[in-house]
């Protein structure tokens, strides 16, 4: 240090300041050495004035007065020449003139120790020194800092402020050391891993360290920001659970929680933007009459959490969708036509159930083909024609599609004679022409249409509707002719009591007077012929299912291949169709039928060429799904 004691005959100096005092007094002494006495060296543990004047007694204890006989003493040690003290570089000072200034007021107080001016100079410029260190110390700049210090620290170690500011270099270097091991752990992507070599942690170590740390706080925050952004890529995989798992994280990270509040909302609206997606799949899927895929989007939704109550909507409407196609039973659906104005046939829902088909019969007697009685189980709701197809309706087929029907190709069809009381051929009959061969009107049900053309007609509706139209199977037709109640008719047995099919009634005449002869008991409607499509309704007598004309008006043409009974035949409602089936299933009674002919159970067989004004046609459809799947 670059101090003396005076009051000792022993001295003990740094090497650097006996180099600076044999050139002020240009002479050579050679000291013993001897321990320091530590009481001698110690400042006082007093008040600041008396650091202070401890400070200029350290200045000015150079070579105090020591007596001859010490010196001689001294000199009287051995002579041989005694190894040359290794001289250290003195601490200079960055700025010259400030250096320079040092150096000439440590050079005067070695001649004055005592001058006052000298020391108050010292003390201004050691104090100018020490702010300089303490704005390198606030700037980081721990070298030019610690340079500073060390010139202090030899020439006033009690200079207040001094102990401070080693202090505050010290922890300044303890937390670079901390922020490089934090600046490599975040290079090496170590965000919050291992426990204690994560850049969390070297952070967390800078603020305990140095609190006001900007530099630590400003790397929690980007440690934020990768766990923000980690939890944003989790997201974009639709891997919300680990999402939501680095939000957690970044949350913990620092006070400030404004970017992951933020995030949260990013990741909420992310997640309902999702869901919505989900559910708009789910429903496409089911309207499609994909139930597996719309299952596996439910799925994905029960994943994504918190979407209870769509959940909850979407399983009920699936459920109806595998049933119903998202309809109920006894909803009226008109499906509109594509690519231009007008709407299909309307039909009506019909729900799923059981019922006995086929009858007991007569043994060996004309019901054997409606044998054996057996349960058909209708899993799935349908679409079933409230009417018959008419006239209009089959015109605009025609005139669209530009269809030639058999009637048309054959140039004839059959048609109903009054004078001879049964059925004829008849040149140029179409479908345009009514049951006698006169021109039908808009409403009549379209006559002198063989299978083909009903087939044609359900698959034209099918291609400009973008729905599953079809010819109702022969097990739906008579589910919906016995109306759910399992009777004999829709009505229950005999005859009904209000006018509401076009049945052959006991009180109904021909326009020559003609009557029945196997009618129903005093009942009349009015028509000998067809009746309008869907014309005779009671509002009290009403088809539990919503239909009309199902027993009588006309027959319609069904899907099934005509089997002579019902050995191995299907029971879940779907066609009996096999390959080259000649004759096909006919079902319903007509304007003519007996009442026996009009039962729900009654079928008969005709050619798939067969033309005349008995058959019409009566649509259906599947709910589930569109004409692609």
């Amino acid at each position: 240090m670059f101090a003396v004691k005076k009051t000792f005959k022993l001295h003990f100096v740094s090497p650097s300041f006996l180099v600076l005092m044999s050139a002020l007094l240009c002479a050579q002494f050679v000291f013993a050495q001897q321990p320091t006495d530590e009481a001698a060296v110690s400042p006082g543990a007093g008040n600041a004035e008396a650091d202070e004047e401890a400070g200029k007694s350290r200045r000015i204890e150079r070579l105090g007065d020591v007596s001859t006989d010490e010196w001689e003493m001294d000199l009287s040690l051995p002579t041989a020449p005694a190894a040359a003290p290794v001289q250290e570089e003195a601490n200079s000072l960055p700025d010259a003139a400030q250096d320079q200034q040092l150096q000439q007021l440590l050079s005067g107080l070695a001649t004055d120790p005592d001058s006052s001016e000298i020391n108050e100079q010292l003390d201004t410029l050691l104090s100018n020194i020490l702010a300089l260190a303490r704005g390198l110390i606030d700037s980081g700049s721990t070298e030019e800092a610690a340079k500073l210090l060390a010139v202090i620290k030899p020439i006033d170690p009690g200079l207040p402020g001094l102990k401070t500011a080693q202090r505050r270099l010290q922890a300044l270097k303890d937390t670079q050391k901390l922020l490089a091991k934090a600046e490599k752990a975040l290079a090496a992507d170590q965000l919050i891993e291992p426990e204690k070599g994560s850049a969390l942690y070297y952070f967390n170590q800078t603020l305990r360290v140095k609190p006001d740390s900007s530099a630590a706080q400003q790397g929690l925050a980007r440690i934020q920001e990768a766990l923000i952004e980690r939890a944003n890529e989790a997201a974009q995989e639709l891997d919300f659970e680990m999402s939501a798992k680095w939000l957690n994280q970044a949350s913990a990270v620092g006070k400030d929680q404004t970017m992951v509040d933020d995030a949260w909302q990013q990741l909420t609206a992310f997640q309902s933007m999702h869901a919505d997606d989900l559910e708009s799949k789910a429903l496409e899927a089911m309207n499609a009459g994909d139930f597996n895929t719309a299952e596996f989007n439910i799925i994905d939704l029960i994943a994504l959490g918190g979407q209870e109550e769509r959940v909850k909507s979407l399983r009920e409407q699936l459920e109806e969708a595998r049933f119903y196609g998202g309809f109920e039973p006894g909803q009226v659906i008109s499906d509109s036509f594509l690519n231009f104005a007008g709407k299909a046939p309307d039909i009506v829902v019909i729900a799923a159930g059981s019922f006995l088909m086929g009858s007991s019969g007569q043994s060996g007697g004309a019901y054997n083909n409606e044998q054996p009685r057996h349960r058909v189980t209708i899993e799935r709701g349908f679409g079933f024609g409230v009417t018959e197809v008419t006239v209009a309706q089959f015109g605009l087929f025609v005139e669209r599609s530009g269809y030639v029907t058999g009637a048309d190709s054959t140039g004839e069809s059959t048609v109903y004679d009054e004078t001879a009381g049964r059925l004829i051929k008849r040149k140029k009959t179409n479908w345009q022409n009514d049951y006698r061969g006169k021109k039908g009107k808009p409403e009549d049900p379209v006559l002198h249409v063989n299978l083909h053309d009903a087939r044609a007609y359900v698959q034209w509706l099918a291609a400009e509707t973008g729905k599953r139209y079809r010819l109702p199977t022969e097990a739906e037709y008579e589910y919906v002719a016995r109306g759910a109640v399992g009777g004999t008719f829709w009505w229950g047995e005999g005859s009904p009591s209000k006018p509401v099919e076009n049945l052959t009634g006991q009180r109904d005449r021909s326009p020559s007077k003609r009557s029945w002869t196997t009618p129903f008991k005093r009942y009349g409607d009015g028509y000998w012929g067809p009746s309008p499509a869907g014309s005779l309704r009671d509002s009290v007598l009403v088809h539990p299912m919503g239909v009309y004309d199902i027993a009588g008006n006309v027959s319609e043409w069904t899907e099934d291949c005509w089997h002579p009974n019902y050995m191995k035949a299907p029971v879940d409602g779907s066609a009996w169709v096999n390959r080259g089936c000649e004759r096909t299933v006919v079902r319903g009674g007509y304007w003519a039928s007996a009442p026996d002919q009009a039962r729900a159970a009654f079928r008969i067989s005709a050619r798939p060429e067969t033309l005349g004004p008995v058959v019409g046609i009566r649509i259906a459809r599947d709910l589930q799904g569109g004409t692609n799947n």
